[in-house]
């Protein structure tokens, strides 16, 4: 088998009930692909119907596909899990890695919070484990670092800024809010991940992945309130990253930095060409389903 994915072979989905794995399965579906898809939770099975789904958890312990034989994987949960599987997954028969990484490998790097800097240091790991398994064994693998993904309600950045403003009718921004953002739906990453399975041009190759727009950060806010029907009123804070870093500590929650406001005004925008020359990525402009692209 070359670099695309075996016609008759099924395409082993991990994390597939994340905002990602969804959009994967969905288009392997779509495209008649026969599914396997690792769950660790009992609900998720009855979601789709004709889905070989096998029950594991992959951070504990090796997953036993029960004679099944993926010829392929999408890995769509976090990419520091895959590394220790991988042995397992070629004798189980995958020819062919397509995982998701992140932009922030790039953008959080240097982040105050240590946090933050674990999880830059674990997906930078993680990339590497992932290039040396699979050249050692001959297998084709594509990394695919999404920027900041919207569209099926769970993000922490738009959906959550969403709510925000739906509780509130305002929200706060670092003025000016200038960094620019390139968000990304999550349906386009499904089928990123496809096209990217299907292209020999892909293999041994790692991407940014941004949506159909570069804006800045205050637009990204400004268009969510327009997705919901209401008028734009974003409130510029003196100090807010300081304001913001002390109820962190107060409130015991390490998301909630300094790092996370002062970014408003750092560019957080990735070129994506070679995504585009390579395998055809053209995902859509931002919220431009409206409302429906926030999945509340």
């Amino acid at each position: 088998m070359g670099a695309g994915i075996a016609p008759d072979g099924p395409v082993l989905v991990t994390g597939a009930s994340g905002q990602v794995g969804e959009g994967v399965v969905d288009r392997l579906r779509a495209a008649g692909r026969p599914v396997i898809a690792l769950r660790h939770r009992s609900d998720v099975a009855a979601r789709w119907p004709g889905i070989d789904w096998v029950a594991a958890d992959l951070k504990n312990g090796t997953v036993d596909f029960g004679g099944r034989r993926p010829v392929a994987v999408v890995h769509a949960a976090g990419l520091w899990m895959l590394p220790p599987h991988l042995p397992g997954l070629i004798e189980a028969g995958v020819r062919r890695v397509v995982c998701f990484g992140s932009t922030s490998l790039f953008g959080k790097l240097g982040s105050v919070d240590s946090a933050e800097r674990r999880m830059v240091e674990r997906l930078a790991t993680a990339e590497a484990a992932v290039a040396e398994i699979c050249d050692a064994a001959a297998i084709a693998w594509t990394v695919l670092r999404p920027n900041l993904i919207y569209g099926r309600g769970t993000d922490r950045n738009v959906t959550s800024a969403a709510r925000f403003i739906l509780r509130t009718g305002v929200y706060p921004i670092a003025a000016p809010a200038s960094g620019l953002r390139q968000p990304v739906h999550a349906d386009d990453l499904g089928a990123a991940a496809i096209a990217a399975l299907e292209a020999p041009a892909t293999a041994g190759r790692a991407y940014n992945l941004g949506g159909g727009e570069t804006l800045t950060y205050r637009e990204m806010i400004g268009r969510i309130f327009d997705a919901l029907g209401k008028p734009r009123r974003l409130l510029p804070v003196p100090g807010l990253a300081s304001l913001v870093g002390a109820a962190g500590v107060l409130l015991r929650k390490p998301s909630l930095n300094a790092d996370v406001i002062r970014r408003m005004n750092r560019d957080l925008a990735f070129d994506d060409g070679a995504a585009g020359r390579d395998f055809g990525y053209a995902p859509r402009p931002f919220l431009s389903g409206g409302r429906a692209d926030l999945g509340l």
